[in-house]
């Protein structure tokens, strides 16, 4: 089949502006994820990114010798009295009560600079989206609404039933994700639902959704590790806020309570490290490249296994 044979199909080009702090990363890891997510990245253009990542690596290795126990030394203190109620209210709600207790929780504010940060990219194009619903000067009480309430708006998930038994739910916010099945007692508007007939006797209800809105930290070892919430503490501090409140969640047992990964990074870097990578790091001068990046979905199957067998009783 000559050229001109050749079917005019183009693979998708879909893209969004990304932030990518390549400073930290190993060379192993910029050149895979040069590879397999950026779009526009020819053998040249990774050869000068390989370049600048290799020339900034004195000055990194200088800033983790220089910065030991920088991330001991982070900025925690109370909500102020006058704001205790929002927050009684915020801890209230039962969904708040149900996502965050597997830990002691509480109320803090944070700086931001100190935060140790489990990821490397950021979406731009999400943070601009972020800053426009943000006031330009904000103060304690809208932070409070922004970043700790137990609600706030997210993107539709669009729904399929592509068989039997099988639903799938897609969202553009990676945060989508299984929400667990339980067993529900019957009343007499399950019916509806009941397509198959026959006698229904007890149901089983699978929610979809996204995980717990606030910013929520894990507070270990004197660290204190973003867990939720990137990309509006990415937003905020852009924009000039050096100090938010959060969930904060304190572990005692490191080897129990602590996960062991944090956005693909293990607990023994983000604990162990001597200086880990900070949000900070994100502001400093060169440490970041522009990319565009592969435009993705986030897709969350559930689909119901049936086995019927006769056993002895």
């Amino acid at each position: 089949m000559s050229e001109e044979q050749l079917p005019k199909v183009e693979l998708g080009t879909h893209s969004f502006n990304q932030r990518y702090l390549y400073a930290f990363a190993t060379q192993a890891e910029v050149v895979q994820y040069l590879r397999t997510q950026a779009l526009g990245v020819g053998e040249s253009e990774q050869t000068q990114i390989l370049q600048a990542w290799e020339k900034l690596q004195p000055r990194v290795q200088a800033l983790l010798q220089s910065e030991v126990g920088v991330a001991e030394a982070i900025g925690v203190s109370d909500i102020p009295p006058e704001h205790q109620k929002v927050v009684e209210q915020f801890a209230s709600d039962r969904l708040f009560q149900k996502s965050f207790s597997m830990l002691p929780t509480g109320f803090a504010i944070v700086e931001i600079d100190k935060l140790v940060a489990a990821q490397r990219t950021v979406n731009q194009d999400y943070v601009q989206k972020l800053l426009k619903s943000v006031p330009k000067n904000p103060q304690l009480g809208d932070l409070l609404n922004i970043c700790v309430s137990p609600t706030r708006q997210m993107n539709p998930i669009q729904h399929l039933e592509a068989g039997q038994g099988v639903h799938v739910f897609s969202s553009p916010n990676s945060d989508i994700r299984f929400l667990g099945s339980f067993k529900k007692d019957l009343v007499a508007a399950d019916l509806e639902y009941a397509m198959g007939g026959g006698i229904p006797a007890a149901a089983i209800i699978s929610f979809v959704g996204y995980g717990s809105a606030p910013i929520n930290v894990l507070y270990a070892n004197r660290r204190v590790v973003l867990n939720n919430g990137f990309h509006r503490v990415f937003a905020l501090r852009s924009m000039g806020v050096t100090h938010i409140p959060v969930v904060i969640q304190s572990v005692q047992n490191l080897a129990l309570e602590f996960p062991t990964q944090v956005a693909g990074l293990p607990r023994e870097y983000l604990l162990g490290a001597p200086r880990p990578m900070l949000i900070k790091d994100f502001f400093e001068p060169d440490f970041t490249i522009a990319l565009k990046v592969r435009e993705r979905l986030k897709v969350v199957t559930v689909a119901t296994q049936i086995a019927q067998n006769e056993i002895p009783s």
